[in-house]
């Protein structure tokens, strides 16, 4: 059995009974990290050898998987924070157990934290429909990716880190006003509000609402909160 095994995004208290008592019978915890994994691990006293497996592991990686998993080994799958598969590899490899397996191995699901359904669920903004973009690109793409933001008729839910914060939201204030619509006038879009979260379930959780101005002058001031992982959440 493979188990997709959601931990806490910041509050190690947010870990359910049922992820804690698998990541103690599974045979190994495969892990993004297995230094931030450990600490999770130490910290309620579970002694499950670990795996690493991120985004830059290889095929033989993932057929020494396969192979633990063919042998009978019960693994499980964690992220460093939040839900395996969300914006991480997690999906590379189920994929490839379903390849190798197909309905002879079982796939599970342990639910719990996420930093999209977190950030959703305090944002105020009607979210029966959104879209997930993930993070934005570096470079290339960058402008598509903004564009496709703001062209959404959804609410969109962006990661981005404490390096480019404050330059993707200049970013979306400068495309909102400057994207020409179908007849090609340059007219504002429809950006309803706008909610950044910074380091959800943390001590330092800090959530800032508004206009996208506001927002940036307040990141801008103030150093400390230019820290930490954010969630951006563009209304429409």
């Amino acid at each position: 059995m493979l188990y997709i095994v959601a931990t806490p995004i910041g509050n190690l208290e947010d870990i359910s009974l049922r992820a804690l008592r698998i990541l103690g019978e599974v045979d190994f915890v495969l892990c993004e990290d297995t230094r931030v994994t450990s600490k999770l691990l130490s910290h309620y006293q579970i002694k499950t050898p670990t795996i690493s497996y991120h985004q830059h592991s290889d095929l033989n990686k993932i057929n020494e998987i396969i192979k633990l998993l063919a042998d009978g080994k019960n693994l499980a799958l964690v992220t460093d924070a939040g839900t395996p598969g969300i914006s991480d590899p997690g999906g590379k490899l189920v994929q490839a157990v379903i390849d190798n397996f197909g309905e002879d191995m079982k796939v599970e699901s342990v639910p719990g934290a996420s930093a999209v359904t977190a950030a959703l669920s305090i944002s105020g903004i009607p979210t029966d429909k959104f879209i997930f973009m993930g993070f934005p690109p570096h470079k290339k793409g960058r402008q598509t990716f903004i564009k496709k933001i703001l062209e959404s008729e959804f609410p969109a839910v962006v990661y981005e880190s404490k390096h480019r914060i404050i330059k993707f939201l200049e970013e979306i204030a400068v495309a909102n006003n400057h994207l020409p619509d179908d007849d090609g006038e340059k007219k504002p879009k429809n950006i309803t509000s706008v909610v950044v979260c910074r380091e959800l379930s943390k001590m330092h959780e800090t959530v800032y609402r508004g206009d996208l101005k506001s927002i940036i002058e307040k990141i801008k001031n103030n150093k400390d909160d230019q820290k930490g992982e954010f969630v951006v959440i563009i209304g429409k």
